[in-house]
């Protein structure tokens, strides 16, 4: 008698755990790529930004224009920044920028954006790269 209300009650919580699974709304950037930004390097999106709750990021892909060519791009926080479409004058800035992969051969790049999470579910990340070429 108990391990059958026991597993009763297994299955109600298992049956309301795959009713109510919460709905997560589609969450990405637009991005305005400064022109200055596009003279030694090209940017590819890796995928659409990630929610984390609490902070935002999204993954770029950055490819030298010449072959063989290495760029070291700079990212100014308060030249980085989200904004939402209702809300154009707030601005969420850059947190941090992190290196996650490097081809030395071909000299591109893939880099984390990190921002807290902005008010909005479509906003637009304003990118300023500084670069140098060695």
């Amino acid at each position: 008698m108990r391990t059958s209300r026991l597993l009763g009650i297994l299955t109600l919580l298992t049956a309301l755990a795959l009713t109510t699974a919460p709905a997560h709304a589609e969450f990405d950037f637009t991005i305005d790529v400064l022109p200055s930004s596009s003279k030694a390097i090209k940017m590819e999106r890796t995928g659409p930004a990630r929610d984390f709750v609490q902070r935002a990021a999204v993954y770029l892909r950055y490819v030298p224009l010449k072959a063989g060519q290495r760029v070291f791009p700079a990212f100014i926080n308060t030249h980085n920044y989200l904004t939402c479409a209702d809300k154009p004058e707030k601005k969420w800035y850059l947190e941090s920028v992190s290196r996650v992969d490097y081809d030395k051969g071909s000299g591109i790049a893939v880099y984390g954006f990190f921002f807290s999470r902005p008010a909005c579910d479509g906003p637009t990340f304003h990118m300023e790269a500084v670069t140098t070429e060695s």
